[in-house]
């Protein structure tokens, strides 16, 4: 009985690490390759069961083979972060790779051909259908000037800030 017990509350510590759900995007325009550099940062557990889902259920984890988890995490982020143009083309995301730290991973992307951005629409839905509180943060610093976007459930695309 006190196993059954210990193994429901050790599940339920489990499954609610941190009380809140948010992401951290920070976008930086690179002037000479005339491209956004963003840098993504996200909990790594929420990460976890994201990449899981796309893998059909499949327990995929950030310590899995190189061939298995970072194929998945570029389609991630390709299928939930992007710049959009005015007549619907999606900017090429080139995947440079993931760093982790402590309860986080940092995931690195460049959006490609962003001389003219001027009217396109940022998308972002990174874990917003795996959690209903999720928010996603994104600090712009375009060319020098900072604007804040924050996207969740109800707000999943806006225009581009400058």
């Amino acid at each position: 009985m006190y196993i059954i017990a210990y193994l429901i509350v050790s599940f339920f510590s489990l499954s609610s690490i941190h009380d809140y759900h948010t992401s951290l995007i920070e976008i930086n325009y690179n002037p000479k390759n005339k491209s956004l550099e963003a840098s993504i940062r996200l909990f790594s557990d929420d990460l976890e069961l994201a990449l899981t889902k796309l893998n059909g259920g499949k327990k995929t984890t950030l310590d899995s083979q190189t061939e298995v988890i970072e194929p998945l995490l570029e389609l991630y982020i390709k299928k939930n972060f992007a710049i959009v143009s005015p007549n619907k083309e999606v900017k090429k995301i080139k995947y440079y790779g993931k760093e982790k730290e402590a309860e986080a991973t940092w995931v690195y992307v460049e959006v490609l051909d962003c001389a003219q951005i001027k009217d396109f629409t940022l998308f972002n839905t990174i874990l917003i259908d795996l959690f209903s509180d999720q928010n996603n943060l994104v600090n712009i610093i375009y060319p020098s000037l900072k604007k804040t976007l924050v996207f969740d459930n109800k707000t999943r695309m806006q225009s581009w800030p400058f």
